[in-house]
């Protein structure tokens, strides 16, 4: 801006000198008799430099206001700044601020100037922070560091200073960004971050228990399920026809029991095991899968009249261990309700929701109440009136495996016309 003013004044003067010129060379020749012609040519001159004279008068006028317009403009973004700004010199001493670093130190602005910044810190940084001065007007380069403050009638603050030196090494211009609420989240997530620490290792201790949990059930209590269903075979065999009607029940209905109580203890297993094994994510054909699944459950039960519709193409990316769990209980689940009807379908296929891939399991059954909805990925729940056996771990079971791949699980039901769950698999740890 100054030097577009130097520029101007230059042709101004210039002007000027060629006029007085001009004016004198015209009073030399004013004894010399001129003719019309030329006389009309020396005002036609005349009339054209005064007609630049104006043009270059304009300029200069526009010229002028927009630099006031400008350094308005300036004036503003730098005063209404989100950002404190403040011009020190070596000593530290404020040579300029802007209204949002005067209102950062609780300080007018015209009493703010000739103070040492320092002033506004703590005594035991004040000489952390008067290095860090040495070291910006040394560098000439951008230097970054972050203070607590301690403005005039204010609470204590913690910011961020970044500061560089101005061109001929002077002055420094630097930057205060009030980071307060940021340093207490960050204490905050630091303390968050060692009771994770804690937490995960009660955890880890927590899983070492249940190993050793899962040990005495696969072991210990299946040693004498195994010799009372043994004692019941011996004693059925050996003494079965000496012993009354009631006397057999009593030994049939205990072997049973074992039999029930082995099995729960398999679900039990499994539950436990889909929530700690390692998954592995590879490529999965879906369509093969359940068509398995489905063989198998018409296997075991070829009296059955209920039929399997599986759609084609379904593949996805997840562990198949325990996408195979979640079609063997869903599959499984309709299969006891609508594979006893004459005319029983169990649909497996896929839509889209909302522009996400999602997989279903739909039947034709006899369906269960909303109302119970909430009941049905709980851990041994069971929904009023249902008749079907069951432990009421297989849909518990599939929930924590589809929310393990980052997906989520529920049904859509009405009393007598069927049911059908619903499932998406999210982004999960790759092999």
């Amino acid at each position: 801006m100054d030097g577009s003013r130097d520029k101007s004044r230059k042709a101004a003067t210039e002007l000027r000198q060629r006029a007085e010129a001009r004016l004198r060379a015209l009073a030399s020749e004013a004894e010399v008799p001129r003719s019309e012609v030329e006389t009309q040519r020396l005002l036609h001159e005349l009339q054209v430099h005064q007609i630049e004279l104006e043009m270059q008068n304009a300029e200069l006028l526009q010229a002028r206001n927009e630099a006031e317009t400008a350094l308005e403009k300036f004036t503003h973004l730098y005063d209404f700044a989100p950002v404190s700004y403040f011009t020190l010199d070596r000593e530290g001493s404020i040579l300029a601020a802007n209204l949002t670093g005067a209102s950062l130190l609780g300080i007018e602005r015209s009493h703010l100037l000739g103070r040492r910044f320092g002033q506004f810190l703590p005594g035991t940084i004040r000489q952390i922070f008067s290095d860090f001065l040495q070291k910006v007007f040394s560098h000439q380069g951008m230097e970054f560091c972050e203070v607590a403050l301690t403005p005039e009638g204010i609470s204590p603050l913690f910011v961020q200073v970044e500061a560089v030196a101005c061109k001929f090494g002077q002055q420094c211009r630097i930057a205060v960004i009030d980071i307060t609420v940021r340093s207490k989240l960050k204490q905050k997530l630091e303390l968050l971050h060692g009771e994770l620490e804690a937490r995960a290792a009660e955890l880890e201790v927590a899983n070492v228990e249940l190993e050793a949990f899962n040990y005495t059930v696969s072991h210990d209590l299946r040693l004498p399920l195994t010799v009372i269903s043994g004692y019941c075979q011996v004693i059925e065999e050996q003494f079965g026809p000496q012993l009354d009607e009631q006397c057999r029940n009593y030994i049939q209905e205990s072997y049973e029991s074992t039999l029930r109580m082995e099995r729960l203890i398999d679900t039990l297993l499994e539950f436990s095991r889909v929530t700690r094994v390692k998954m592995c994510r590879q490529n999965v054909d879906l369509t093969t899968m359940a068509k398995s699944v489905a063989g198998g459950l018409m296997a075991m039960s070829p009296e059955r009249p209920g039929a399997f519709q599986v759609a084609p193409e379904i593949e996805v990316e997840g562990d198949p261990e325990l996408l195979r769990v979640v079609l063997e209980n869903l599959l499984g689940n309709a299969w006891k309700y609508a594979g006893s009807r004459d005319e029983g379908v169990i649909d497996f296929g896929l839509t889209e929701v909302d522009g996400t891939p999602v997989f279903f399991v739909r039947d034709n059954g006899p369906g269960f109440d909303m109302a119970h909805a909430d009941k049905l990925f709980l851990p041994f729940q069971r929904l009023p009136g249902t008749e079907v056996e069951g432990h009421g771990i297989g849909l518990a079971t599939v929930e924590r495996v589809v929310r393990r791949h980052g997906g989520r699980i529920w049904a859509e039901s009405e009393a007598g016309r069927g049911a059908t769950f619903f499932f998406t698999l999210g982004d999960a740890p790759v092999c």
